[in-house]
């Protein structure tokens, strides 16, 4: 049987595999009725693959076990066979029969495979946020669960639930082994797990800085100041306390509340940097290293060129896991060092180095404000000279919250204390 149409890959691998264990042989076929003979081996499902002519006569493959049967068919067809080579593992082990260290090499190379693959040398973690691989490794160290460890002594299910049960912002997990690998999944909640307490205690709102009061939006409390007012540091701007008037609009109490409110104002803010007059600037001189470190459990070896003259090097490694067949890893890593060889030395700041680090600095100063929600209006930098190097100043325009809390401790006025202070006619 010639052709078998088309086939899978999976179905190719089996068949390759089965010929491998069984054995089979190149053959040369030539005579009086080439054709005929592969009739006959087709009306008789004999296999034969890999069909092709070269040399005067056809060449393909044949099982060691259809090889035999195919000997009455030669007689009939006029034909000629000729063995060109014998491969598979029947062959391999009959060449190599006297080798028995070669052959203990091979059965040892297996066997330590066999043991490794009982333990767990790789962890991966994925969906991971708010906890990072570190932290989760560390608590799996806790447990028992580490680098090296029993795969058998691994229960899945009881992971998940004290994953689960330890981390309450963790709603999902899943924990399976894929070779010696331990993989775990987990999602993580998006909503706030617990609502955080509501702080009630009095307090009244202060300004943080100094500056123009632009606009404000008053919640609680009753407002000291409105927009276009000019405030300092530490001024009342929202009391919190809240008089309470009766029908007659006489003061009967005042209530102390927490006072809340958003209260902007235009704010000015400034900084001073020393840059220095001499910078040290590295450069590569060229040469360059390699070297690569193996790593074997708790061993490690090793090999890079020595380094000559009296110049610092710059190194960098590049880690990989030895793996086999995807998930079957093995405890050993290698890694690849480069190392460059460079010079450190000093120089005076350029013009164009001194704007450099002036922006740089001025960039920096910017990034941190806008990350705080602060909207900036205005901004300058400038440079100035001096003995010892150079002085970045900058001034900021800014907008921005300025009201802070500043609790108190205190009483509500009680109700016969304040008609006291709104009728002047009542005795003392």
């Amino acid at each position: 049987m010639v052709n078998e149409g088309k086939r899978t890959g999976v179905e190719c691998l089996k068949d390759a595999i089965k010929h491998y264990c069984e054995g089979y042989l190149r053959i040369q076929l030539k005579g009086f009725s080439p054709e005929r003979f592969l009739n006959l081996c087709m009306s008789r499902q004999i296999v034969i693959w890999d069909l092709c002519y070269q040399d005067s006569g056809y060449q393909f493959l044949i099982s060691i076990k259809d090889y035999r049967r195919v000997r009455p068919l030669v007689k009939k067809a006029q034909v000629r066979l000729k063995i060109l080579g014998r491969f598979g593992l029947p062959f391999f082990l009959y060449r190599n029969r006297r080798r028995k260290l070669y052959a203990a090499g091979v059965i040892s190379f297996f066997l330590v495979l066999f043991c490794m693959s009982q333990f767990i040398w790789d962890i991966s973690i994925e969906g991971n946020y708010r906890f990072t691989d570190d932290t989760l490794i560390h608590y799996l160290d806790t447990r028992g669960i580490r680098y090296g460890q029993l795969r058998s002594g691994i229960d899945c299910d009881v992971l998940e639930e004290n994953i689960r049960s330890d981390y309450p912002e963790i709603i999902w997990v899943s924990a399976r082994i894929s070779g010696t690998r331990l993989m775990i999944k987990v999602k993580e909640n998006e909503v706030i797990g617990s609502i955080p307490q509501k702080d009630s205690s009095p307090r009244n709102l202060v300004a943080e800085k100094s500056g123009t009061i632009t606009r404000m939006v008053v919640r609680r409390g009753k407002a000291l100041v409105r927009v276009g007012d000019s405030v300092e540091e530490g001024e009342i701007l929202v009391r919190g306390m809240v008089p309470i008037y009766n029908d007659a609009e006489e003061l009967v109490r005042e209530q102390p509340v927490r006072a809340d409110a958003d209260i902007y104002a235009v704010t000015s803010e400034g900084y001073q940097e020393k840059i220095p007059l001499l910078a040290l600037s590295r450069a590569e001189t060229g040469k360059k290293r390699q070297g690569v470190r193996l790593r074997f459990g708790g061993f490690s070896f090793l090999w890079i060129l020595p380094a000559w003259g009296e110049n610092p090097w710059a190194m960098t490694s590049k880690s990989t896991q030895a793996a086999i067949l995807g998930d079957f890893y093995l405890p050993l890593w290698v890694d690849r060092i480069s190392a460059r060889e460079y010079q450190v030395y000093e120089h005076f700041l350029t013009k164009e180095e001194l704007e450099q680090k002036s922006n740089e600095i001025h960039q920096k100063k910017m990034e941190n404000l806008k990350q705080k929600g602060v909207q900036i209006l205005e901004n300058s930098v400038k440079i100035l000279e001096e003995d010892s190097g150079w002085t970045v100043r900058g001034e900021f325009l800014l907008e921005e919250k300025i009201g802070i809390g500043s609790p108190f401790a205190a009483e509500s006025v009680p109700e016969t204390e304040a008609a006291q202070q709104t009728d002047p006619s009542m005795p003392e």
